[in-house]
Order: structure tokens, then C-alpha cells, then sequence
């Protein structure tokens, strides 16, 4: 049912032939401010790196009168862009739309201050994205007073709203040490034993709700009331639009557009949508997030499997020398050795290099040892990076980086990731931060 409406669908927009889009501006009633301004249509495509211009001109005399050069038959996401670089004092601003062949578009401001602009048209799928002006107003005033409350809060002495840093360690205070400071029966355990939930460093760093604590309770319920109106203009409102329709366009543009889909969903839609479409729109749309989704969730899978109590698979690594070495002949005779990933552009993986050093001289007599494990892209950026940061233990090579085997069988998707293992490899811990190492080795090697 669904093919034969999006073959009809798509009949009826050929068949209306090509007609020029236009995007309208009235800025006259703002004095002028407005003039001067460059106004951009862009939209991109995955061939090219640069976004592709559809439209390009500047206010005068208050008015805007912009063609957009846009003739495909399957509509795109677009994005208009406000910028005035003649002006320090003008706010950049932009908005996105859905770019459609033959649509008349009419650009309203609806902040001066911060150049905040809405975007209508007549075009069929512009609706999608485009909210009523009583929400955008609703939005604007609670993040005007979430602002406000958060700088008198900071202002008064209380606690700002920013994310925990889990890798702090301040010298001269006392830390209450973590779970992984527990003594056990070492010598009694098998890899099973150590069988438990670990948690994503990204997770981590997405929990916040200790911190809202803090907060007073004024910005707590304007937050609640921003989350809540996110919830149901950007989720709630579009999960409706996407159950409910049989328009395969729309459920393209949805999901182009949509977060908060998981990719299993993600992926049977746009499953379907091979079929829908047409081989072009197909090739260049669908195909290209279907495979990324894919090979997401292969790696999900695969990083997943790598659970608490069981053996990580031996891999064969590059040392600086350019000799190879297994990984296993590295964990023989060690208590405890940490597989640390990272690669040049993580900058917390680097900092965290800082803070092993701190113990690691302490602990490798007593059978720790570290391996930095470097997934960067071309092994000659690593070894010049290695020469600068002179690392004192294992400094090791994935061959292929990211998109090498090693990544692909651990299922590598950030480089920020450690493993704590054994001699045979039992993955005893997963993504300890330094502090939680520390308590750790401590627990485990008897400080």
C-alpha cells in the first residue's frame, strides 16, 4: 500500500513540471536594522564537502526578494542564514527549512535583538518543521529566564549548571573512595566473578541529575518546563507525524531530521524506504545512513559483547619500534594491566596519561602495567604525537585506526575507553576513570 501511494505521490509532483521558488522578506518596520544583511540558502550533499548555495542576496530598503534555485523532484532539509559582517553588533542567526521546488517562502522576525527569524511556506512538506509562533514564543521566553535565573544563581554564589568532570582529583582535598576500592578474595575468583554493568564514559557525562540538585528550585522548574516543551514539539509532535503517515517523502524528512529514534527503528524505515523511493534519491539519501546505521549497530553489538567477566580476544598490536606484538604476551605475568584507547584529537584521553603517571611508578613494581592503545588514522601522526608525550610503559598501534579489524572486533566507536584485565585477559573492569583505577589498584595490589 505504501509503495503504490509514494509511486503516486511522487507521478503527481513530475507531472507538475518546474517552477521557480521564491523566498520573501518585510523587514521595514525594524528601521533599517535589517539592511546590509547577506541571506544565504544552502542545502549539502554527501559527495561534497561544501554546502551547496541555492540562493544568495542582501536586504535593501527593508525587503528581501531571494529566487532559490532548487528543481529537484523529492524536497531536501535546507538552512537560511542571517549574517552581517559590516555589523560587530548583529547577531548571526539562522533557521532551517524545508527546501521544495515551486514554494513561496515569507521570513518573519520575531526577536530583533537576536535576529531570531521563523520561516512559513506553502510548500507541502513545509509544515513539518515549522512551529507555531505561540510555541517559539514560549520557547524564547524560558530560555530568556533560564538564562536570567542561571546568572543570578552564579551571581549569588550558588553552583552553575556544567557538566561533572570525572577525572578531577583535587590535590589537598580527601576523596571518598569509589566501589572499586573494595578488597576481595582475590585469589579465589574466577573471570566470572567479575561479571557486573559497566557504563559508557559518555553516559556518565550525560547524568546530570546530582548536579540539578543543586540548583535552586526556580531555574529547576523553568528547566523542567524548557524540557518539557522540547518534549513535545521536537519528539512527541513528529513521532505522531511519522506513525501516522503513508507519504514516504515525509517519512524521509522525518527521519533525516528526527534524534530520538533508536537504530533498530531508524533502520527498518529506512528499509522500507528503499523500496518507496526513487534508485536516486535512494542511493543518495537512503543508502549512505542505512550503511552507517548498520555498521553502528554491528559495533554496538560487538563493544556490548566485551562484558565484565569474560576474556577480550587477543589482538596483534604495532609498537613504535614498528615491530608486532600480541596482546597476550604483554599480559602474561602481570596482575593487572589497563587497555587505554585513544587517538591524538582526544584531548581527555591525553590528560588522563597525565594522571596515570602519577601512580604508575608506585604500582608496576607490584605487577600493573599500562598500555596506551592509539586508534589514530595514520601511524605516522602517532608516533610523532608519542615522541611528545614521551609515555613510560606499552605505547601501542591499531593497525587501520577506527576503521581497522581491531575496531571493528571491539566495536571502537569513540576513543575515549579502557579496559582493566588480567594476565589471561578477564576483562575485570571497563572505563575507570584514573581516580577509580587508582582505587582499584590499590584494593588489588595491596597499597
Amino acid at each position: 500500500m505504501r509503495v503504490c501511494l509514494g509511486i503516486a505521490i511522487l507521478t503527481l509532483l513530475t507531472s507538475c513540471g518546474s517552477s521557480k521558488s521564491v523566498l520573501k522578506g518585510d523587514f521595514t518596520e525594524f528601521d533599517g536594522r535589517f539592511d546590509g544583511v547577506k541571506v544565504e540558502v544552502t542545502t549539502y550533499s554527501r559527495e561534497l564537502s561544501e554546502p551547496i548555495v541555492l540562493g544568495s542576496g542582501v536586504v535593501e530598503d527593508g525587503s528581501l526578494v531571494l529566487p532559490v534555485a532548487f528543481d529537484e523532484e523529492v524536497p531536501r532539509h535546507g538552512y537560511l542564514y542571517f549574517s552581517n559582517p559590516a555589523d560587530p553588533d548583529f547577531v548571526n542567526s539562522g533557521r532551517g527549512l524545508i527546501v521544495e521546488r515551486g514554494a513561496q517562502y515569507t521570513v518573519e522576525i520575531i526577536d530583533e535583538a537576536r535576529s531570531r527569524l521563523r520561516i512559513l511556506s506553502d510548500g507541502k512538506y513545509a509544515h513539518l518543521f515549522v512551529l507555531p509562533l505561540a510555541d517559539e514564543l514560549k520557547e524564547l521566553e524560558l530560555s530568556d529566564e533560564l538564562e536570567h535565573l542561571s546568572q543570578q544563581s552564579s551571581a549569588d554564589g550558588q553552583d552553575s549548571f556544567s557538566p561533572p568532570d570525572e577525572d578531577d582529583s583535587s590535590e589537598g582535598t580527601v576523596r571518598e573512595p569509589s566501589v572499586h576500592a573494595q578488597v576481595l578474595e582475590w585469589e579465589n575468583m574466577n573471570c566470572a566473578d567479575y561479571a557486573g554493568e559497566f557504563e559508557h564514559f559518555w553516559e556518565r557525562r550525560m547524568n546530570f541529575a546530582s548536579l540539578l540538585e543543586e540548583e535552586s528550585d526556580a531555574v529547576k522548574e523553568v528547566r523542567k518546563q524548557l524540557e518539557e516543551l522540547y518534549e513535545r514539539l521536537y519528539n512527541q509532535r513528529l513521532r505522531t507525524k511519522l506513525d501516522s503517515s503513508s507519504d514516504p517523502i515525509e517519512r524521509l524528512l522525518i527521519v533525516e531530521r528526527y534524534f530520538y529514534l533508536d537504530d533498530d527503528e531508524r533502520i527498518q524505515i529506512l528499509e522500507e524506504l528503499q523500496t518507496e523511493l526513487p534508485p536516486a534519491v535512494v542511493e543518495d539519501r537512503v543508502e549512505p545512513p542505512l550503511t552507517f546505521r548498520l555498521e553502528q549497530r554491528e559495533s554496538r553489538l560487538a563493544n556490548e559483547a566485551l562484558k565484565l567477566g569474560t576474556v577480550l580476544p587477543d589482538i596483534d598490536v604495532e609498537l613504535v619500534d614498528q615491530s608486532t606484538v600480541a596482546l597476550s604476551s604483554i599480559l602474561q605475568g602481570k596482575q593487572v594491566v589497563l587497555l587505554d584507547l585513544w587517538d591524538n584529537y582526544c584531548h581527555s584521553c591525553i590528560e588522563g596519561f597525565e594522571r596515570y603517571r602519577s601512580f604508575y611508578s608506585d604500582y608496576v613494581e607490584l605487577g600493573f602495567e599500562v598500555v596506551s592503545l592509539s586508534f589514530e588514522q595514520n601511524g605516522d601522526d602517532w608516533k610523532e604525537k608519542s615522541e611528545e608525550l614521551d609515555l613510560p610503559w606499552v605505547n601501542a598501534f591499531a593497525p587501520g585506526g577506527f576503521r581497522g579489524e581491531i575496531s571493528k572486533q571491539f566495536g571502537i566507536q569513540f576513543p575515549r575507553a579502557n579496559f582493566v584485565l588480567d594476565s589471561e585477559g578477564c576483562i575485570l573492569k571497563r572505563n575507570l576513570t584514573p581516580d577509580e583505577l587508582l582505587d582499584f589498584l590499590g584494593a588489588r595490589l595491596g597499597s
